[in-house]
């Protein structure tokens, strides 16, 4: 892991807005209205721009990250160096085809529900134990999480008491979380920084350093609260992990 961390990108000193990442968020449904605002609030500190666009016309779903100064509303699909596709989608979801126009996507949760396989060449996925068994039908050990990384080209960020990354090519294990991590919403707050720190970064990097850093952050705050946090305090916790993991650069 300390390989990964060392590869992270951190902006240049003479860098200007829009250099460090700008993020396109596609989230969130009636049901599932707070998953977008996870996002943001596990993105907003590690890239320049994000900008979102509800996964479906809901109730509540604007209102959530309206809230989220950060947050830039588009009327139409932006020019974005990522797009993450999938937290808290509903039935009636925008098509995951509409985003082909970007080349580095994230896929999470109602998103992996809809995938089709012949769609993974070139995306991070983050499945928990059960969606990647709903994806692929067999436990999710670091020797089928690379064969499956290796067959459809994408990257895996296998969720668990230990993450396995892969890109097919190389595997690497993550054991930063806690049993905190469980609640709702903590695996949105992931999402979202995977996304932005694949924005200016490979894949296997992007996804590793981020399963590294936001169990960090978990392990932050069971340190002060026990297991009593959230998702929420779990964004919060972001730059405090990041800073402990890649030092000063």
């Amino acid at each position: 892991m300390k390989a990964m961390l060392k590869q992270l990108r951190v902006p240049g000193k003479e860098s200007r807005k829009g250099e460090n990442g700008k993020l396109l968020v596609v989230a969130g449904s009636g049901e599932y209205h707070g998953a977008p605002a996870l996002c943001v609030l596990g993105a907003r500190r590690f890239c320049d721009l994000i900008y979102f666009i509800p996964g479906e016309d809901a109730p509540g779903v604007l209102h959530s990250v309206r809230n989220i100064p950060e947050a830039i509303i588009p009327d139409s699909l932006p020019d974005a160096d990522c797009a993450l596709y999938g937290p808290g989608l509903g039935k009636a979801a925008l098509p995951f085809q509409s985003l082909r126009k970007y080349e580095k996507k994230v896929i999470d949760g109602g998103g992996l529900e809809k995938m089709q396989k012949s769609w993974l060449k070139g995306t991070v996925i983050t499945p928990h134990e059960g969606e990647f068994r709903m994806l692929f039908g067999v436990p999710g050990t670091p020797k089928s999480v690379k064969e499956f990384a290796k067959k459809y080209s994408c990257t895996i960020l296998k969720k668990g008491r230990v993450d396995i990354i892969s890109d097919g090519d190389s595997t690497v294990l993550n054991n930063t979380g806690n049993a905190g991590m469980t609640k709702g919403g903590t695996g949105d707050v992931l999402s979202g920084l995977t996304a932005a720190f694949l924005c200016k970064n490979p894949p296997l990097v992007a996804a590793a350093c981020a399963a590294h850093i936001n169990g960090l952050a978990g392990r932050i705050l069971y340190s002060r609260n026990s297991y009593a946090y959230c998702a929420s305090d779990l964004a919060e916790a972001l730059p405090e992990a990041y800073k402990k993991a890649i030092g000063k650069r």
